[in-house]
């Protein structure tokens, strides 16, 4: 049920397995799930099925990305090479762009009339609405992670070791930067700062106007978690389960908590703190202070952080019981989604 993928890396950790896991995205309506041979789209009120996508199982295909949403189509790639944009009410095929020649592992990204869908063929394809191709932008290895914009600038990573600015409009490069490690995560941002996580086990703080480092942070241990901004604190999370506050300024501490397994995927912030999620299952909320507001314990394995959608936090989970949980911001579970045999 879960396509492994084997990349032979050169970072320290050397070989990489990365496990299929649920890809979210949602708006005021709706939670948007891509998982396994199906792409669901799921009540935000309840978590009762509107539709999947598509409603005749293909077994070769299977779809893990996080959907994009456009206001009329849900934009999903998926293992065997295909983008789809599936009509938001229906769920039906609106259109399929089958340029690219490998998966989509990363979301897409919808910003104006341009959709950015990077895949492991090494390439960003620039859409417009209508599925046809804009620019191409292609890096020295596979891409597995969604881009962000700020500006007109589009900020890649790669797991190449390389961190790209990209001129939204031509496709034209506007710096580079070699993190020396590859990057499995997308960058998160700040008015003028990138932070990233690398393999080579260190988060970086750059420059988004011309690609110079502002300070590292080397971690005894692996990183297999996003760092994320928020009123200038960075918060992450290491393989040993230790998770992080540093200042955004200089990377200096500020607090850390030991949560006791591995810290996967983007942590989640809320009004009132921050949600962490662990690799077995175990998820943790933070006040921002380093303070336990609550914990919750998940049957299965937690290879991302919660989504917020709407005042909720949504949970995805591999080899589980259920596929989603929804929780609202005090730990309490609102609904819980497991799709049909």
């Amino acid at each position: 049920m879960f396509v492994m993928l084997t990349l032979s890396l050169s970072a320290c950790s050397g070989m990489l397995n990365a496990s299929g896991w649920p890809g979210i995205s949602g708006d005021e309506n709706s939670v948007y799930v891509a998982y396994a041979n199906q792409v669901y789209a799921l009540r935000l009120k309840d978590g009762s099925l509107n539709w999947r996508y598509p409603e005749k199982v293909e077994a070769a295909r299977t779809y893990y990305a996080n959907p994009a949403i456009n206001g009329l189509n849900v934009i999903v790639g998926d293992y065997k090479n295909t983008l789809s944009a599936l009509n938001i009410q229906s769920g039906t095929v609106t259109w399929t762009f089958e340029g690219a020649t490998n998966r989509y592992i990363g979301g897409a990204l919808v910003v104006g009339d341009t959709i950015l869908a990077p895949n492991a063929d090494h390439n960003l394809y620039a859409l417009d609405l209508n599925g046809n191709l804009k620019w191409k932008f292609t890096a020295k290895h596979a891409l597995w992670s969604t881009p962000i914009v700020h500006e007109d600038v589009v900020y890649l990573s790669s797991m190449d070791h390389y961190l790209y600015a990209i001129n939204i409009k031509s496709g034209q490069l506007i710096w580079e930067l070699d993190m020396e490690g590859a990057i499995v995560y997308s960058p998160s941002f700040d008015t003028d700062t990138i932070f990233v996580a690398t393999l080579a086990n260190e988060v970086v703080a750059v420059n988004a106007l011309n690609g110079a480092i502002i300070w590292k942070n080397k971690s005894e241990v692996g990183l297999w978690s996003q760092p994320v901004y928020d009123n200038g604190v960075v918060y992450y999370g290491d393989t040993a389960g230790k998770i992080f506050a540093v200042s955004a300024i200089n990377g200096n501490a500020i607090w850390d908590y030991m949560m006791g397994e591995m810290v996967s995927g983007a942590p989640a912030v809320m009004p009132d703190g921050v949600v962490f999620a662990g690799e077995n299952g175990k998820l943790i909320a933070l006040d921002f202070n380093g303070n336990i507001l609550w914990t919750r314990s998940i049957t299965g394995k937690l290879y991302t952080g919660p989504v917020i959608v709407d005042g909720l936090l949504v949970l995805g989970i591999s080899q589980g019981e259920e596929v989603i949980k929804a929780y609202d911001f005090n730990g309490n579970e609102i609904w819980k989604f497991t799709p049909e045999k």
